[in-house]
Formats: structure tokens, sequence, C-alpha cells
């Protein structure tokens, strides 16, 4: 018994010991500067708006060098209005759709995506209630089972997409078809529409309501919930856009007139946004919208209701007066998501077939996270570039979670090296590509962190500055 005892102190002595190594091990840690350098990343940003499809049978194709200029201006968003007045009462025509396809794949090529509206009309002029029409529910049903091929096959440069297709600019208010009332809201027509569009596109693709109390109206007044946005509910994939943000006290009719439920419904919004897309345009520059749309507002609302994209095009008044306050840069790198490194802890040399730690400190400095699927890899590159392996993770972190109040966020990463690893020197490095098979290797559908001398233009990789040897 006594010699038992004393090999189970022996025992417990040497795994103490190890633990003690373990735990003493020799770490590099790398500390990251950020950067206030703007530049284009996916879905998220100041968006320029285009016509493809103007009134009657105007087109506007779009152009890949217009495009390229764009992108080099930190642009990765276009917002399309669609507008299909010729086709009231009628099917949409072949050549349309054969049309739109070509445009999709000119965004592509240009490393964009979209956020599209169908519209039957665009008033250029009058009051509310506007009286140009729209088109019956039948119809709109036709066109949205037409578009739905389309839509579908271009999921992946799609960014999000606007309802549309009811009352004036497809702005879901003064429908000359009852496609929802303008007293009480979204009607059984609003709510087959709302069903349809996200039947035509995919499940990892969402749609915006211009207005958010008709999202509460059909699906109840509780925000989304994090297991509703997991399991994809129709629910947790409708956002909003806000084609009137800081016009006036209401944002022109966005949000009720009473103080109580204008904070209820803004505080609905801070919640649901966190899982969903917020886009829209500011649309005045009177004396209404003077107390709003100084920075000092401005930003606290962008921060508050998560923006993720905003018309970079209109209203100028208002872009105007936030480059003369000062805040339009601020702006401008904040939209969305803006991923910074602080701090990286890695081992100095690592055995292959056995386990490697890392642990990335982040935070996210923008007014939003992302809101569709993102890939997350961390992949190991021989110092001559000759090979590159990717890293198994035993969990994969979702950037979407990566929220701006959240402050630092500190990731945890563990994985085995491949037993086929070569011995030797490697850089580590880190990608968050579009899992669109297609896309999943384009740089300009990755995620560029905000730091310096970390992005690599021709790979889409994140180098994380530090160097393992493997043995």
């Amino acid at each position: 018994m006594v010699k038992t005892r004393h090999w189970l102190w022996l025992l417990c002595g040497l795994i103490g010991l190890a633990s003690s190594v373990v735990a003493q091990e020799p770490r590099q840690i790398v500390v990251y500067a950020p950067t206030n350098e703007n530049f284009a990343n996916p879905e998220r940003g100041f968006y320029h708006q285009d016509e493809p499809l103007w009134l009657g049978e105007e087109r506007n194709p779009q152009e890949l060098a217009s495009l390229l200029e764009l992108r080099a201006e930190g642009v990765s968003l276009l917002r399309w209005y669609l507008l299909i007045d010729e086709f009231r009462t009628a099917a949409i025509d072949d050549a349309t759709l054969v049309y739109l396809n070509e445009q999709f794949s000119v965004v592509r090529q240009a490393g964009m995506k979209v956020i599209p509206r169908v519209a039957y009309n665009f008033p250029t002029s009058g009051e509310y209630p506007y009286t140009e029409p729209d088109a019956p529910l039948e119809i709109v049903q036709k066109h949205i089972e037409q578009l739905t091929p389309l839509l579908r096959a271009n999921a992946d440069v799609i960014a999000f997409m606007e309802t549309g297709f009811v009352g004036a600019w497809g702005e879901w208010h003064s429908s000359s078809n009852n496609l929802v009332d303008d007293d009480s809201g979204p009607n059984e027509a609003s709510r087959q529409i709302i069903t349809s569009l996200l039947r035509a596109l995919p499940a990892d693709r969402m749609i915006a309501l211009r207005y958010t109390s008709y999202k509460r109206d059909i699906y109840g007044p509780e925000p989304t919930a994090l297991e509703e946005s997991l399991q994809q509910v129709d629910k947790a994939r409708i956002g909003a856009h806000n084609d009137c943000f800081l016009a006036s006290f209401t944002d022109w009719g966005t949000y009720p007139e009473d103080a109580n439920e204008r904070a209820a419904l803004r505080d609905y919004l801070r919640q649901d946004n966190r899982f969903v897309p917020q886009g829209g345009e500011t649309c005045n520059n009177d004396e209404e919208a003077a107390p709003y749309t100084g920075c000092e507002n401005a930003l606290a609302d962008l921060t508050l209701l998560r923006f993720s994209a905003l018309n970079r095009d209109y209203h100028p008044g208002v872009l105007q007066r936030w480059r003369e306050e000062g805040c339009y840069d601020e702006i401008e790198q904040r939209l969305g998501y803006r991923l910074t490194l602080t701090t990286g802890d890695f081992p100095y040399s690592a055995e292959r077939g056995q386990p490697i730690r890392i642990r990335l400190n982040l935070q996210n400095v923008g007014f939003a996270s992302p809101y569709n699927t993102r890939g997350f890899e961390v992949s190991l590159r021989s110092l001559d570039s000759a090979n590159e392996y990717h890293l198994t993770l035993d969990e994969t972190p979702d950037p979407r979670r990566w929220w701006p109040e959240n402050g630092e966020i500190t990731l945890m990463l563990s994985g085995i090296l491949p037993h086929h690893l070569s011995p030797g020197d490697y850089m580590i490095l880190l990608r968050l590509p579009d899992p669109y098979p297609n896309l999943h290797s384009r740089p300009e559908y990755s995620i560029r962190l905000a730091n310096t001398n970390l992005w690599e233009a021709e790979t889409g990789a994140n180098r994380l500055n530090a160097v393992i040897r493997v043995t």
C-alpha cells in the first residue's frame, strides 16, 4: 500500500510539472496597429444607386469600368432600381430577364454586390398620396415567380433585397391596388408578397421592409432572437431600409409621432438589427431635418440602429453637411462592420499531428456586424510560398455575432496540425471568405481587417505577422 501511494504521488507530481511546463511554454505576442484607411469590404458601406431598368423601356446597362472605379473608391455595394412599369398588366418578357442576368454578371466581374428593388413606378413630382399605379396582386405574384430563377442563380451577388413592388417607388405606401393599407398597415396581399419573396430567395438571403412596424404587425412585437436567426425562420430574414433617415423627428413617417411608441420601435430595431441588415438613405435637408442631420445626432442614430448600408448619392445636402462637420469619413469607415485585430498569441513551434492553439483579440468598431454567413479559415504558408495548408479548427467562430457592443472579442482557436505538413517555418494567415463556392477564392469578396500591413490583395488573406516552426 505504501509503494502504491508513493507511485501515485510521483505520478501526480509529474502531471503537475508537465502542466506547469505547458502553461509556461514560450509564446509570441503580436500587437496589431489599426488603420484609418477607407477600403471596400463585402456587403457593407455607402452604396451607389443605379437604374438598370428605368421608366418605360429605357435601359442603363452596367459598365465594368465604372464599377471598378467605384470599388477603387471603397464602394462594394449597388442599390438597383428595377422599374417594370411596362409590365403592370403582363408577364415580364424573356429579353428583360436575359438582360437582367447579364447585369448581374457584370457586377460579379467587378467584385461587387447588389441590393435590388423592383418597382412599378417612380414618382418625380406631386405629393403624398401618390397616384402612380402599381400592379394587382396576381401580377405581382406572377412577376416574383418569373424572377425566382434569376434571383436564385445570382444570390451570390445579392447582399439583400428590398421588398419593393408595392406603392410609390416600391416603398410600401400609396398602393393603387390595395397591396398595403396606408392606415392599418399590412393586409393579406402584403403578407403574400413578403412570403413569396422569402421563398424566391435562397434561405441564406434576406429581404428588407421599408416600415419596421409592418414586420411587428405580421410577426409579433418581439425582435428576432438568436435561436430564430440560427434556424433562419422567416422573421429572422427580414431587415429594414429607412429611405428618409433623419428627415424629421419621425423620419417622415418611418416612426410613430407618439414619443413612447417611437422609442419602443427604435429599441426594437436596435435589437432586431443584431441579426438582419439595416439600409436606407437620407431624403431631406430643410429646416425640419436640421436638428437631426448634424454629425452628433447622425452618428448616434447610425450606432443605435446598426446601419450597414447607406446611399452615397442622396441627399446631397445632408452628405455635404457631414463633410463640413467632419464625420463623413468616420461614417464611410464604420457603416456595417469594421474588424480590427488588437493582439495575437501564438506558439513559436508545434509538432505536426499535434494540437496548436492560437488566441486572437479583435474589436468591431463599425456600426453593425456582418449579416450574411461568412467563412473563417486559418492556414499556414511556407515562407517560400510553395505550400499552404488549411488548419481544421475544433470550433469555427461566427463573425455575425461580433457585435460592436461586445468590446474586445477573444477568439480561442485550436486544431490539429496536418500530419503531412512538411517541417519548416510557416506564416499564419486568416481568411474570412464568401461561402459561395464561385466567390470563395475571390479576394474582393473576402473581409479585409482594418489593420496596417496585414492584407494581401492578391489572395484575400490577412497575414497575422507570426511565424511558427513546424517540427
